[in-house]
């Protein structure tokens, strides 16, 4: 398979804030190209880096064409879904949200990693301040670090963990925004911020890759269980189609290559996604007005 880099490198450089558009597809082209999407965490680049080896796993199980639709972000994800630009497209718990809504509930989630089944938001201050940040109640009057309001483990739900401990983030706290989840914690290192929120699972593994050292920042609230990441597609994608993604999704830790997939999407394994599961998500999108 020709490297994904390679494909869609000159078209990634051009992507910052626009959407690869491709062309409406007749029904044979559909049955033997897959166009898949994922909004970048880093760069276009980079995702599409990340991806390749699920890419290649696709190709040779379905023995077809799988074409990566570089995104700018995560709306442009929801996009090219609904505009049926992609096929199958990676979204966040608010995305996916958003785009049932929008929908009118014909986007399908098919599979997530197991991590999104479980998955927290934390708020960290530096240690020095953590000794009189005992709750969330403490924050009140502090600046606080919060990363895109798209993100669901960096905004969303840190968000609906204030409104429950009864602070208002616009009037309450002095927010600040922040890129990304590395950003996040830059400020509170940084002493920018005297606080900031990011996902769990993103703090540890900055923690395991020596990014940030956890005695001279720390952990102060930890929010409730949440559902996150899936992998979705619209309604009217033939049934076997999604049906062969997602059994074939499942069993990637069994077969040939199927490692190095869940590797690069920093995946134990596959789990079936239960529509069910994002009724927090749900709730905190409604309480923050972000159901669109």
């Amino acid at each position: 398979m020709t490297s994904w880099i390679q494909r869609i490198a000159p078209v990634a450089r051009l992507a910052g804030a626009t959407l690869l558009l491709t062309g409406a597809m007749t029904a044979a082209q559909a049955q033997s190209v897959l166009r898949v999407a994922m909004a970048p965490e880093t760069t276009p680049a980079e995702q599409a880096a990340r991806f390749e080896p699920l890419g290649q796993f696709l190709e040779a199980r379905f023995k077809m064409r799988v074409k990566w639709v570089p995104v700018a972000s995560e709306a442009f994800a929801v996009r090219a879904l609904l505009n049926r630009e992609a096929d199958l497209v990676w979204l966040n718990g608010l995305s996916y949200v958003q785009a049932a809504i929008r929908a009118k509930d014909q986007v399908v989630p098919l599979v997530q990693r197991e991590e999104d089944q479980k998955a927290r938001s934390v708020f960290i201050a530096r240690a020095a301040a953590a000794g009189s940040i005992k709750k969330l109640q403490d924050l009140k009057g502090r600046t606080v670090s919060l990363g895109p309001t798209a993100s669901t483990a960096e905004n969303l739900m840190p968000r609906s963990a204030l409104l429950a401990a009864k602070l208002k983030p616009e009037t309450d706290l002095k927010l600040t925004s922040a890129a990304n989840a590395e950003a996040v914690v830059a400020a509170v290192v940084s002493g920018k911020a005297e606080a900031g929120a990011l996902g769990l699972e993103t703090w540890e593994r900055m923690v395991a890759n020596k990014q940030v050292d956890p005695a001279a920042v720390k952990v102060v609230f930890t929010t409730p269980v949440y559902t996150d990441h899936t992998w979705a597609v619209l309604a009217d994608l033939p049934e076997g189609t999604r049906k062969a993604i997602a059994g074939g999704m499942l069993v990637l830790e069994a077969v040939k290559g199927g490692r190095d997939a869940l590797k690069s999407q920093r995946a134990h394994r596959f789990t079936e996604t239960k529509d069910a599961g994002y009724a927090s998500v749900r709730a905190a999108a409604e309480q923050t007005e972000q159901l669109r």
